[in-house]
């Protein structure tokens, strides 16, 4: 269970305290090789293994049959939440690529305002080094160039003591 009182600002925790009530979510432990180097629907697929064996697991259940009861209750009811929005259709490989991702969300996932909260440039300069490296290193370099050759030539260019300059 997390704290949010403790993650995140009295502003932030606030706002997620209201948005979430209730509810029970899971966070989807996937490695970074997979999320770099595969598909938004992968992700997916990942999250519902991960579901399938804490429900296998928190019931004692055996894999299988047994479980296909509560895993289509839990599928029919469940709220997910996506962390890109569809791009278009002739960009699109995928369900939650990384391209999608709004950046105002991003900039929440990040988090920079609550590690600078008195420092709005620091914040936003981590914000945008972070963007560098997801949006053109991971997402546009795996999608327009395979990953070979240019990730390694803009890496640099982008990551070279941008917090300094």
């Amino acid at each position: 269970v997390l704290n949010l009182d403790k993650l995140f600002t009295p502003k932030s925790a606030a706002a997620l305290k209201a948005a979430v009530g209730k509810s029970m979510w899971q966070a989807v432990h996937i490695p970074t090789t997979v999320s770099r180097t595969c598909d938004g629907g992968t992700t997916s697929r990942w999250s519902a293994m991960q579901i399938g064996m804490s429900f296998i697991g928190a019931y004692k259940m055996c894999a299988g049959e047994a479980a296909v009861a509560d895993l289509a209750f839990a599928a029919k009811h469940a709220g997910v939440i996506q962390m890109a929005d569809i791009l278009p259709a002739r960009r699109a490989r995928g369900p939650n690529e990384p391209g999608g991702i709004k950046f105002g969300h991003f900039a929440d996932m990040v988090q920079s305002d609550r590690k600078y909260p008195n420092d709005p440039i620091r914040a936003s300069l981590e914000i945008v080094a972070a963007g560098t490296m997801l949006f053109d290193q991971i997402w546009l370099g795996s999608y327009m160039s395979g990953g070979v050759g240019f990730t390694q030539y803009a890496t640099a260019a982008y990551t070279d003591n941008i917090l300094d300059d």
